[in-house]
């Protein structure tokens, strides 16, 4: 029944799931490279560029293309961690958060550059972690939901109603949700529908 309810709720959700990235980088040969961002949960914001609040500490990242490289950037230029994949192989997905935890309202910027783009080529998001309050209440609510199955169901269900698509989909990719057929089934639904 969650999961019915569930489904029902994504094809309602609209802008959380009907827009693309909109993480353009210009290649050499001027052609855009553009990447569905499925978590962190993430908004074009303009030209090149997206942008999402994130409400957990430590954000999985899965994007829908297969990526040849990613790198983590402090807001000033600072790499701060960077992983390429084996020549004609692309990262392994989803990735777990590769670098400390997020302090509440820092931010950094991913660049992530898909399987066969120019070695110039990058899609850009810029991530920010939510306040103190929003951050300490995902934690708190994510220690009560435990093991169960039914309880992240619902968290996630009470999330989209809500219109918080953040915190549903950190919810739903978090490797603190429990292993379980149904979380998998609505993560494939999620998958299959990409960004619209």
């Amino acid at each position: 029944m969650l999961l019915k309810r569930l489904a029902f709720l994504l094809l309602l959700a609209g802008s959380g799931l009907s827009s693309p990235l909109g993480g353009h980088a210009a290649t050499r040969q001027g052609e855009p490279v553009q990447v569905c961002v499925l978590s962190p949960r993430v908004e074009p914001v303009d030209e090149g560029d997206a942008f999402g609040e994130v409400p957990v500490a430590a954000p999985t990242l899965l994007v829908l293309e297969p990526l040849q490289l990613v790198r983590l950037e402090s807001p000033d230029g600072r790499l701060l961690w960077s992983r390429r994949a084996p020549v004609g192989r692309s990262l392994p997905a989803p990735l777990p958060w590769p670098v400390a935890p997020l302090r509440p309202g820092q931010q950094v910027l991913l660049r992530l550059q898909p399987l066969g783009a120019a070695d110039d080529a990058f899609a850009h998001v810029r991530l920010q972690a939510a306040g103190p309050a929003a951050m300490a209440a995902t934690a708190a609510l994510m220690q009560t939901l435990g093991g169960r199955v039914e309880a992240w169901m619902a968290a996630i269900n009470r999330a989209l109603e809500a219109g918080d698509v953040p915190l549903a989909w950190a919810l739903l990719y978090s490797p603190q949700a429990p292993a379980s057929a149904v979380l998998q089934d609505l993560r494939q639904q999620v998958w299959r529908r990409g960004c619209g």
